[in-house]
């Protein structure tokens, strides 16, 4: 299961009575996306949560793909986002509190540790993959990422 299966709407139930509609909690479920960010919900949001839905929306599901925000790219970028806050050197419950802070998501630090010790161990498989393959660019591209997610 992805990382992004276990991200959650901190203050779920809050925003569902503010919308009055019910929805998945799940960040990332298409339901959601689809309530929060068409553009009619958010004028019945309080000021603090709309910023952060906007933030979110900014940062996560600006791209032109034809079937924008149900195309990846979301995921995608938020994964990048996550070990971005780990290379700075973030713990798993640290990175919850700043998702947390920035928009209103939650996930279980120990989804996260998770998430992060797989990364680690396919950057340490692409490494390996990488000499063995004769690319040793792409290996040390992989052991310096890898690098930066241990310390």
């Amino acid at each position: 299961m992805a990382i992004t299966d276990k991200v959650y709407l901190k203050n779920h139930q809050q925003i569902a009575s503010q919308l009055e509609r019910s929805f998945p909690r799940g960040a990332f479920k298409g339901a959601t996306l689809d309530i929060l960010y068409q553009g009619e919900g958010l004028a019945k949001l309080d000021d603090a949560t709309r910023d952060r839905v906007l933030d979110f929306a900014e940062d996560f599901l600006d791209c032109d793909c034809e079937a924008n925000p149900h195309c990846g790219c979301p995921e995608r970028k938020f994964v990048r986002y996550l070990l971005e806050l780990r290379a700075e050197g973030l713990g798993p419950d640290a990175i919850v509190d700043v998702m947390g802070d920035d928009y209103m998501l939650y996930a279980y630090p120990g989804d996260v540790l998770s998430f992060l010790d797989d990364s680690v161990r396919t950057l340490e498989a692409v490494e390996a993959l990488a000499d063995v393959d004769g690319q040793p660019e792409s290996g040390e591209q992989a052991r310096t990422l890898r690098e930066q997610l241990v310390r």
